[in-house]
Parts: C-alpha cells; sequence; structure tokens
C-alpha cells in the first residue's frame, strides 16, 4: 500500500547492500528527537527488547498505526536519533522517499478505503556520515484542496467511492467518485519527484520542500521551457506557474475526447474484425476448408 524510492546523491558511490550492524537481517531504527550521540545497546538488552516488541499485541497495534490518520504535516525537517542498531559509517548520502495514504477519516465521521486516502509524501534524508533528518508533506491535489479547509484545519470528504462511508457530505445523488488522491507511489525521474496515481495525472513535488508544484505536464500541453525556467529560480514560481495553466481544464478536454473517440474507435475495431474475418474465410475457401469460429 505503500511505495518508496531512493535517490543517492551523486558525489557518493553506493556501497554493497548490507545490514546495521546488530542483528541478522534487522534495519536500525531512528525516530524524531533532539540530536544526539547513538549509543550502541548490549546484546542482553537488544535481545530483551526483541521478546517484548515481537508478540502478537505489538503485531496488531503496528499494523493498525498503518491506518492512523496523519494530521499533522512536518515541512521543516526533523533531525532523527537511532534508538536501535546503529547506521553504517559508510552509508551512502542521499533521500528516501515513502508515498502513501495519509487521510482516512475526517472530522464529520466519514471514512474513505485505504486506496482513497490523501497522498503523504516522507522524506528521509541521510547526509553520509550517520545522521538522519525527516520532513512529510501532503500532495496538494486538486481532491485534497477541496476536501480540507486550510483555515480551520478541518477535513470533510465529499467524494464517496465504493467502499467509503460518508457521514457529513451527501451520499444520495453525489457524483463524484473517483479522486486523484495521488498516493499510489513515488518516482524520481528526469531530476523531478513525482507522486503517482493509477487513474489520473501524476503530481510534481520540490526534491527539497516537498511543495506540490502542481500535475505533471505528461503530454506536453503546456510550455515546457517555461516550467523549466521557474522551476530552476523557486519551487513557489513553479507552483504559480502550474496552477495559471489550469490543468484541469486539460482534463476535463480529455475526458471529452475519450467519450466522442469512444463510438469510433469501437465501430473501427468491430469494422476491422469482420473485415480480418471475411478474409479469412475467403482465403480458406480458396484453400478447400471451412473456417471454425473460436469459442
Amino acid at each position: 500500500m505503500q511505495h518508496a524510492v531512493v535517490h543517492r546523491h551523486p558525489r557518493h558511490r553506493a556501497p554493497p547492500p548490507r545490514h546495521c550492524s546488530r542483528g541478522h537481517g534487522r534495519v536500525c531504527v531512528v525516530r524524531a528527537s533532539a540530536p544526539t550521540a547513538p549509543t550502541a545497546p548490549t546484546s542482553s538488552s537488544g535481545a530483551a527488547a526483541t521478546a517484548a516488541t515481537d508478540t502478537p499485541s505489538a503485531a496488531f497495534w503496528d499494523y493498525n498505526l498503518l491506518f492512523r490518520s496523519q494530521r499533522t504535516e512536518s515541512p521543516d525537517p526533523v533531525a532523527l536519533r537511532v534508538t536501535e542498531g546503529t547506521v553504517p559509517p559508510d552509508f551512502p548520502a542521499g533521500t528516501y522517499y515513502l508515498a502513501g495514504p495519509g487521510m482516512f477519516t475526517d472530522d464529520h465521521g466519514s471514512t474513505v478505503h485505504p486506496l482513497d486516502g490523501h497522498g503523504y509524501l516522507r522524506a528521509f534524508r541521510f547526509d553520509g556520515g550517520g545522521s538522519a533528518r525527516y520532513s512529510a508533506r501532503y500532495v496538494e491535489t486538486a481532491a485534497k484542496r477541496e476536501e480540507y479547509d486550510a483555515g480551520g484545519a478541518s477535513w470533510r470528504f465529499t467524494h464517496r467511492g465504493p467502499f467509503s462511508v460518508l457521514q457529513g457530505g451527501t451520499q444520495v445523488g453525489n457524483v463524484k467518485v473517483m479522486k486523484n488522491v495521488a498516493n499510489t507511489s513515488v518516482l524520481r525521474w528526469g531530476g523531478r519527484v513525482l507522486c503517482l496515481w493509477e487513474g489520473g495525472e501524476p503530481y510534481e513535488l520540490d526534491p527539497r520542500t516537498l511543495e506540490t508544484l502542481g500535475p505533471f505536464d505528461i503530454l506536453g500541453l503546456g510550455g515546457g521551457g517555461a516550467d523549466e525556467a521557474a522551476r530552476d529560480n523557486g519551487s513557489s514560481e513553479a507552483a504559480t506557474r502550474h496552477r495559471r495553466r489550469r490543468p484541469w481544464l486539460q482534463e476535463a478536454g480529455i475526458d471529452v475526447a475519450a467519450l466522442l473517440l469512444r463510438p469510433v474507435l469501437s465501430g473501427l475495431c468491430r469494422h476491422h474484425h469482420q473485415l480480418c474475418m471475411r478474409l479469412a474465410h475467403q482465403s480458406l475457401r480458396l484453400q478447400g476448408s471451412t473456417p471454425t469460429r473460436p469459442t
């Protein structure tokens, strides 16, 4: 349900894969706190901690934490400290991006399926010296701007879905079903960070600040050169250019074109199929055999 991508710093060569220094196949755990020097736990304390945490009850609550709504963001990087294991001294510098749904219940009693949770992007930045910093922000999609009241800091779901239960929104007569929440995966491509969704355009975010720049113009309908210049000058200017292009008009145009072309393309496919069947019948008739209709 969550997808991650790792971006390594170009000046650091990645070493072969390795685990943390303590345990077999275990990874180190980092948590937000004041930066302090990491301490190496003893083997006896590590075994006691493992026995205390690896229980069915702990596993149950860890699983439920996957579906806890994230009510706050962390736009400013937070220093992390190691609480279990150690970070290898030759661990490469880079950023680990993690994307997934972040909001499941609103402030009016409505609940959505995890696949419809608004996209929440996390970034773990390693400096190559054993320290890491954490930041996280929501993807500012059109659906998120509609369902989140920034002034009142409250959520109200308006899009109903096959697995959603709307209490504060309109259920009867509501035609808003699918919404692009950009929560499926994250992709680092061509210097860009893209949050993807299966049924719509990806959203581009600033790699450093995680500010949403807008829908990625995958079809090249906007001015690519101007957008590249704005992207180099600053994320705020790039975001302004994205808003000026009115991407929802492009999406509406694509939807209308698809509705108009669907019957035409369907008719062409049927005509092509019938033509191929006639040619096959004539060819086999000349060879003295009769074709059989596929089951």
